[in-house]
C-alpha cells in the first residue's frame, strides 16, 4: 500500500500542476485581447477652438450651438450635455485652459451654476457649468480677434 500512494501521490501532484498550467495559459492569452479592447480610450477632442480642449464625456448639442466667423472675427456659443461631476469638470478646463496658455480671470460660483472667465492675448472665453441634477449643461462662449493690427490702420 505504501508504494501505492508513493507512486500514485506525485502522479496527482504532477496531473494538478499541469491542470493549473493549461489554466493559466488559457487566460494569459485571452488577457492580451480583452486587455487591448480595454485600453483603448476615445480621446479628448478640440472643436470650433484649437486651444479649448473638451473632454470625451460631454456630447456636443449642434441644434442650440452657434458659430460666427468674418474677417474681423470668430465667435461660437458651443453647448454641451453630459453626466460627469461638477466639480471635476470645473477642474479639467482649469487644468486644460493653462495647458493651452489661457489665464483664468475669475472663477465663479452661485448656487448650481460655475462661471470661468479665461482670457488670452486675442482671445476671450467664458465656460458656464450648470449642475442639473446629476447632468451637466455646459455653454462655452468664445471670441477671437483676427489680425488686431489691421483694424487699427482702418481707423
Amino acid at each position: 500500500m505504501r508504494s501505492f500512494i508513493k507512486l500514485f501521490l506525485p502522479l496527482i501532484v504532477i496531473g494538478m500542476l499541469a491542470a493549473c498550467t493549461t489554466t493559466g495559459t488559457n487566460t494569459t492569452s485571452d488577457a492580451p485581447a480583452g486587455a487591448q479592447a480595454a485600453e483603448y480610450v476615445e480621446p479628448d477632442y478640440y472643436l470650433d477652438f484649437d486651444d479649448i480642449m473638451i473632454p470625451k464625456e460631454i456630447s456636443y448639442v449642434e441644434d442650440d450651438s452657434y458659430k460666427l466667423d468674418n474677417a474681423k472675427f470668430r465667435a461660437a456659443i458651443m453647448k454641451f450635455k453630459g453626466r460627469v461631476e461638477i466639480l471635476e469638470l470645473v477642474q479639467y478646463f482649469v487644468n486644460n485652459m493653462a495647458k493651452d496658455n489661457w489665464t483664468l480671470v475669475s472663477n465663479n460660483k452661485a448656487s448650481k451654476i460655475h462661471v470661468l472667465n479665461f482670457e488670452k492675448f486675442n482671445k476671450s472665453s467664458v465656460i458656464q457649468i450648470d449642475d442639473n441634477f446629476g447632468s451637466a449643461s455646459i455653454t462655452i462662449f468664445a471670441v477671437e480677434v483676427k489680425d488686431a493690427g489691421d483694424s487699427a490702420k482702418d481707423k
